[in-house]
């Protein structure tokens, strides 16, 4: 079986992931993953690959043992994983929830690290990871602090990752887009 990964695909730019690979990939499944199952279930109507969807929420580390789970029993063929599932908050640091906060930091960093880690066996040379970074990864981001850190390491992690895969043949690029009119900012 022969699979696409997508984190955050439930709107914005996981949403626009979903319909680029469905039209460019010849896949069995698009695995489709975001908290929100509504949105995900509506892309079924859209896409003519078949979508697997797994509304989960990626704060929640216990996902990650389902993930692999699932890895290991349809042992499919991964040639895209795209890490997208991602937010933020403006703010005065000092001022921030803390799990709001941590929250930030298991999303955009963790789920992104356990997902790269646990697809990879699964991945060939020709094979590619597509992470989610941010313009804020070059630079600190006062009232983003933790946001902007957090896409730093998504950053330097896809940088150092794709070096050592390279001898394997499977692709890292870290996406460092600027503003993009999506549900991002309304969230943050």
């Amino acid at each position: 079986m022969k699979i696409a990964v997508i984190t955050g695909a439930a709107s914005g730019m996981g949403r626009e992931f979903v319909y680029a690979v469905d039209k460019e990939y010849e896949l069995d499944e698009i695995w489709v993953i975001d908290r929100n199952k509504k949105r995900l279930e509506s892309l079924k109507e859209e896409c003519r690959t078949p979508l697997k969807v797994l509304a989960w929420d990626l704060t929640d580390k216990n996902h990650f043992e389902e993930y692999k789970n699932l890895l290991e029993e349809t042992k499919p063929l991964i040639p895209l994983l795209i890490n997208d599932a991602g937010y933020g908050i403006f703010g005065d640091f000092e001022e921030m929830d803390l799990d709001e906060t941590l929250g930030i930091m298991d999303v955009n960093d963790k789920a992104l690290t356990a997902f790269c880690l646990l697809s990879l066996p699964y991945m060939k040379e020709g094979d590619a990871i597509i992470n989610m970074g941010s313009n804020s990864s070059w630079q600190p981001v006062p009232y983003q602090a933790v946001y902007g850190a957090s896409k730093a390491y998504v950053l330097s992690f896809s940088r150092a990752i794709g070096r050592e895969l390279k001898k394997r043949g499977v692709h890292v690029m870290c996406v460092c887009p600027g503003w993009i009119k999506t549900d991002f900012q309304e969230r943050a």
